[in-house]
This record gives structure tokens, C-alpha cells and sequence, in this order.
């Protein structure tokens, strides 16, 4: 009997004990960037999950605010408290905290005072909740903590062995390939997981010899470069030399565009026929060249002398530039057009148009073009025009120099005439002084005679004066006579009165003077 009970009870508690660690659980995570730098933001992100439909929660965000200052919240009341409940019960809620980072330093970010219950039947959920430790740096030493490891691990290509083994410190490596491959396949690994790899992969190669530059970047921004060099096996290549540098021509079609206005055609160079482009407008005809890195651009191909070709787009011109035929008046310089440097006339130094000779390829004529270095664009350029501008100039040049010694002439001769002016007027005032002067002085002498004869009336009634005629010159020459009165004057009365004048003027002549009367 006493077995059976105890058989009984482990029956329920088996039954019971599912109930209880059925009870609902959930996570709260919080997550962020593991690194910052003082004076940027940062975000933090708190997400509560749970596979139960969660009723109700609340959460508190605990940061240290010496390391980090909370400028945004969506959590309810805008600050670091999360509580809220969902009418029809939710698996997963997240809050997003945007804070600014102060000083150096790590610190962490966590979640306290965290509680949530099941949506079913309310019950409280068991919970767990991470942290996040954030390192603050300064921009100085966020950039020395980066890797400088820009080195590879190891270098290959599909198919093929390189000419040496694969040493991190060496830069070139080469492989040959036969006559007919057009590309290869580059497995590059880097050394660092924080660096950077470009160039690798599929890659394009054509007959003759082909650099493929393998870059790799370190985390500091550091760069180190691999050459890989596929030499495609051409059994006849045709070797040409363009200003000291060697090429090879290009025999197949495939590598080679025709440019606007040429069609496709066959050039026989070294007894051996190439593909080529022909323009039937000037009979230009041109063919491509390979360097030695594999880089391949169109020549003008003429009687074994090989030529860049430059094309220039220009509006709704399609030129070619071609040397001058004579030298212009104008300073000779050069110009960038479509990245290709062009031999042209510029009217200054500060000037946006520059002329240039190009050969046109849709009508074949060659002529002088005025380019415009800001527009890129072009017209013909009309020496006719300029030339009559250049007259028409000059003619009003003229016209100024006339106008402005006429007017420097009218100048002069205006100071000279109020410089004249100035001296007659100077005359006339000392004249009308002269004229003023002999009035006052004739006035003057009046008086004295009219005192004179006064006093001779009064006390020589009895004496006849006498009187006797001279003759004297003025200061002109001229002959005037002069009456002198005699008479006598016992008492000296005539003497006194003459005495008592303070001075006698010359009538006829230009200076005063100071007699004394007898």
C-alpha cells in the first residue's frame, strides 16, 4: 500500500512540475557601436523580445552621464524610463536613445528595474537583460587604434602558377597564359580582416602582356599594391616603338571600339592583317596599341608612323586637332581637352578661349577653331572678324589720342588767356589807381592855388603880380607851360600855406612825388 502512494504522488508532482517551467520567459538586449568618438552621437538600442505575446513592461536605462549625455528618446516621456502596455499583446519592443559622447573612456549601458507580464494570462515573465560597454576615444585615438596591416595572406590564379612563391613583401609576380585566353580568375586574401581588397576576381586580359593591380587597403586608410602580370602568348606579335615607349599592336577585333564616324576595316601591317577603323571623310585610318601594363588606345596609323589618336566631342562637332600650318599673332600655348593636351593660341592668359586647328571627320576639311575651355564647346574661327575688330580698335585709339591732345591743346590756351587776362586786369586797376591818384592830387593843388590866391587877394590888393611863362617837359617829352605868380609876401603867409601841404602829384607822370613850393 505504502508503494502505491508513493507511486502516486510521483505521478502528480511529474504532472505539476511542467506547469511550473512552463511559466513564460523573455530577453532584453541592449546594442550599440562599440566605439565612439568625444563630441559625436551615438545610439543605443534596448529591444524587449519574448516567443509569448508580452502584455505589459517596464524598464529603466541606466548610463554613467560623465561619459555620455542623453540628447534623444522614444521612450515614453521622452526620457530613459520604458513602461507601456499593448491592447492586443506584442513579441518585441524596442526603444532608440541617442546620446553625445563626452569625455575618453570606457563605460557601459544597461537595463535595471525590469519587469514584464505574459499578454495570455498576466502572469510575470521571467526575463533575462545584456549590457553594452562602449570604448569613447578621441578622433586622434580612434585613428591610431586602426589596423595598419595592408599586406596579403596569399595570392593565386585558377589554373596557372605564379613565377614565385608568395611572399607578403613581394610586390610583382607573372604567369603565362596561352594565345587565346581572355581572362583569368585572382583569389587575393588578406592578411587583416579589417583591411580591404580591389582588383581581384574575373579578370579581362588580351594577347601580350597584361598588369593587373591588386590594392590592398589597411584600416588606417594605408594602401599597398600587388602586380599580377598575365603574359597572353602571341607567337607573331607585331613589337612598334611610339616615342620611345614599346607597344604592341592589337589583332583582335573584340579588344577595339570603332569611334563615331569610322567603320571597321583591315589594315596589313608587317605582312600580317589587323583589325582597324576607317574614317572615309579624311581617310584617317586607326589602329590599337597595347603598353606594356595591357592598357590599350587607338593610334592614326600612316605609312608605318603611328599617331595618338585625340578625339574631341565638342557640341555637335567631331575634330580631331592637327598642328598649325602657319604661326598666329597671339601667344602659343596649350589647352586640356576630353583629358588630352592640345597645342592652341590664346588671345591672354586670363582669356577662356583658345584657338585651336583640328581636322572635322564628318566633312574632312581642316580649319581654325575658337574652343571654349569652360563650355567645352567649339566654332569656326573667323580671322575676317577679328581682323576688322582689330582695325576697328585701332581706329578708336586713334580717335582717343586726337580727342585727348585737342583737348590738352584747348587746355593750355585757356591758362594762357586767364593768364592774360589776369595781367591786363592788373593794368587796368593800377591805371583807374593812376587816374584816382592825379584827381585827388589836381584836387589838392586846387585847394592850395584857391588858398593862395585868397591870401594874395586879401593883402596885396595894391601889388600887381606878374606873371612869366616857362616851359618844362614831362616825363613822355612833351612841352607844357608853366605860369609862375610873383608877388610879394612880406609876411611869408603864401610860404606857410604852401609848407602846410603834405605833398604835390606829377599830373603827367606815373609816379608820386614830394615837392616843397617856393
Amino acid at each position: 500500500m505504502k508503494k502505491i502512494t508513493m507511486i502516486f504522488l510521483a505521478i502528480i508532482c511529474s504532472v505539476l512540475m511542467p506547469l511550473n517551467t512552463m511559466a513564460a520567459s523573455g530577453s532584453i538586449s541592449v546594442t550599440s557601436s562599440s566605439t565612439a568618438v568625444v563630441g559625436n552621437k551615438i545610439t543605443v538600442t534596448v529591444t524587449l523580445s519574448s516567443s509569448t505575446s508580452i502584455g505589459s513592461w517596464q524598464m529603466d536605462l541606466n548610463y554613467d552621464k560623465a561619459y555620455l549625455q542623453l540628447t534623444g528618446s522614444t521612450a515614453e516621456g521622452g526620457g530613459t524610463r520604458m513602461v507601456n502596455s499593448s491592447a492586443t499583446g506584442t513579441k518585441k519592443k524596442s526603444y532608440t536613445f541617442t546620446f553625445k559622447a563626452l569625455k575618453s573612456g570606457s563605460t557601459r549601458v544597461s537595463v535595471s528595474s525590469y519587469l514584464a507580464y505574459a499578454y495570455t494570462d498576466i502572469s510575470e515573465m521571467s526575463l533575462t537583460s545584456g549590457s553594452k560597454t562602449i570604448k569613447i576615444m578621441t578622433q586622434q585615438e580612434l585613428e591610431a587604434s586602426y589596423s595598419k596591416d595592408n599586406t596579403l595572406k596569399d595570392l593565386s590564379v585558377e589554373g596557372y602558377q605564379l613565377d614565385k612563391e608568395f611572399n607578403k613583401d613581394t610586390l610583382e609576380y607573372t604567369i603565362i597564359v596561352p594565345t587565346g585566353t581572355t581572362s583569368v580568375k585572382v583569389t587575393a586574401t588578406k592578411n587583416d580582416s579589417t583591411a580591404s581588397v580591389s582588383g581581384d576576381g574575373e579578370v579581362d586580359v588580351t594577347e601580350g602582356l597584361n598588369t593587373i593591380p591588386i590594392v590592398v587597403t589597411a584600416q588606417n586608410g594605408d594602401q599597398k599594391t600587388y602586380n599580377l602580370i598575365v603574359n597572353v602568348e602571341d607567337q607573331n606579335p607585331i613589337n612598334v616603338k611610339v616615342d620611345n615607349d614599346d607597344y604592341v599592336v592589337v589583332k583582335n577585333s573584340s579588344q577595339l571600339t570603332a569611334p563615331p564616324t569610322f567603320s571597321e576595316n583591315k589594315t596589313t601591317i608587317n605582312n600580317i592583317e589587323v583589325p582597324s577603323f576607317i574614317n572615309d571623310a579624311t581617310g584617317i585610318t586607326l589602329v590599337g596599341l597595347k603598353d606594356n601594363t595591357g592598357n590599350i588606345e587607338l593610334y592614326i596609323y600612316e605609312n608605318n608612323v603611328y599617331t595618338k589618336y585625340k578625339e574631341m566631342k565638342l557640341d555637335n562637332l567631331l575634330l580631331i586637332p592637327v598642328a598649325f600650318d602657319n604661326e598666329l599673332d597671339f601667344t602659343k600655348t596649350t589647352t586640356k581637352i576630353n583629358d588630352d593636351e592640345v597645342e592652341c593660341y590664346t588671345y591672354n592668359k586670363n582669356s577662356d578661349f583658345v584657338i585651336i586647328n583640328a581636322r572635322n571627320l564628318e566633312d574632312g576639311t581642316t580649319a581654325l577653331y575658337l574652343y571654349d575651355t569652360v563650355n567645352n564647346t567649339a566654332i569656326r574661327y573667323d580671322e575676317t572678324f577679328i581682323n576688322e575688330t582689330n582695325e576697328t580698335i585701332k581706329n578708336y585709339t586713334y580717335i582717343i589720342i586726337a580727342f585727348a591732345s585737342t583737348s590738352f591743346l584747348m587746355l593750355i590756351i585757356i591758362i594762357c588767356l586767364l593768364h592774360s587776362s589776369s595781367k591786363k586786369q592788373k593794368k587796368i586797376n593800377k591805371f583807374i589807381e593812376r587816374q584816382e591818384a592825379k584827381i585827388e592830387a589836381t584836387r589838392k593843388l586846387n585847394d592850395v592855388v584857391a588858398e593862395v590866391q585868397k591870401i594874395t587877394s586879401a593883402k596885396n590888393q595894391n601889388v600887381s603880380p606878374k606873371s612869366k611863362s616857362s616851359s618844362k617837359k614831362n616825363k613822355k617829352g612833351d612841352a607844357i607851360e608853366i605860369k609862375e605868380i610873383q608877388t610879394s609876401d612880406p609876411n611869408n603867409e603864401i610860404k606857410k600855406v604852401l609848407d602846410d601841404s603834405e605833398e604835390v602829384y606829377d599830373l603827367f607822370g606815373d609816379d608820386k612825388k614830394k615837392k616843397k613850393k617856393k
